[in-house]
C-alpha cells in the first residue's frame, strides 16, 4: 500500500511539473523568430545592445517576440498576423455569390484602433499615418503609422509609455510593433535604435 501511495505521489509530481509555467513567460530566440517570419515575408536584424526577453501572456494584445535594451529600461514587442491564409479564403469567397467576407487588406484599420483603446484603457488617441513613400522606402510596406500613449493595461505592466508602430503590406501581413519605456524624454532616442529592425522583404 505504501509503495502504491509513493508511486501515485511521484506520478502527481511529474504531471504537475509539466503544467506549471513560469510567471515571467517564455523567451523566444532570435533564430526561431527569424525562421517564423521568413515564411511570412518579413526579415529581422537584432539591434546592437539588445537581447531577447520574455513573451508574457496578457488579455490586451498577444505577441510572438520581444527584445530588451541591455543599457536602458526599454522593450520592443512584435505582433504579426500573416494575411496569406485569409487572402486565399477571400479569393475563394469572391467566386461564390452566397459568400460574404471582408477584404483582409482592410482589417488592420480596425486592429490598430482597438489596440490603442486596449493599451490606454479606452482613451481615443490619435494615430498618425506615415507618408506612403517613406513607409515603402524604410519598411517596404504599403501602409504604416504610429501612436504614442500612456499605458493603462496589463500589457504595459512595468512600463509607463508606449508607442505603437503599425505596418501593412497588401496580401502579406499586418504588424504591430510596441516600443515601451518609463522615460518620455529619452523614449524617441531609444526607439531609434530598434526602429528599423523589422522590415518586409
Amino acid at each position: 500500500m505504501k509503495i502504491k501511495n509513493i508511486l501515485l505521489f511521484m506520478l502527481t509530481l511529474i504531471a504537475t511539473a509539466f503544467t506549471i509555467s513560469d510567471d515571467k513567460g517564455k523567451i523566444v530566440k532570435v533564430d526561431e523568430f527569424k525562421k517564423y517570419i521568413d515564411t511570412i515575408g518579413l526579415k529581422f536584424e537584432l539591434p546592437p545592445d539588445y537581447k531577447e526577453t520574455y513573451v508574457k501572456e496578457n488579455k490586451d494584445l498577444w505577441y510572438s517576440f520581444a527584445i530588451k535594451d541591455n543599457k536602458a529600461e526599454f522593450e520592443v514587442r512584435y505582433t504579426i498576423w500573416s494575411l496569406k491564409p485569409t487572402i486565399a479564403e477571400y479569393e475563394k469567397c469572391k467566386l461564390d455569390t452566397t459568400c460574404l467576407m471582408v477584404n483582409p487588406n482592410v482589417i488592420y484599420e480596425g486592429r490598430i484602433q482597438s489596440n490603442v483603446l486596449n493599451m490606454t484603457g479606452g482613451q481615443d488617441i490619435n494615430i498618425g499615418p506615415f507618408p506612403p513613400q517613406a513607409v515603402k522606402k524604410e519598411f517596404n510596406a504599403d501602409n504604416g503609422g504610429s501612436s504614442f500613449f500612456q499605458f493603462n493595461c496589463s500589457f504595459g505592466t512595468g512600463y509607463k509609455y508606449g508607442q505603437m508602430v503599425y505596418l501593412h503590406k497588401e496580401n502579406v501581413a499586418d504588424v504591430i510593433i510596441t516600443f515601451m519605456s518609463n522615460d518620455k524624454s529619452t523614449h524617441s532616442e531609444l526607439m531609434d535604435k530598434s526602429f528599423h529592425a523589422l522590415k518586409f522583404k
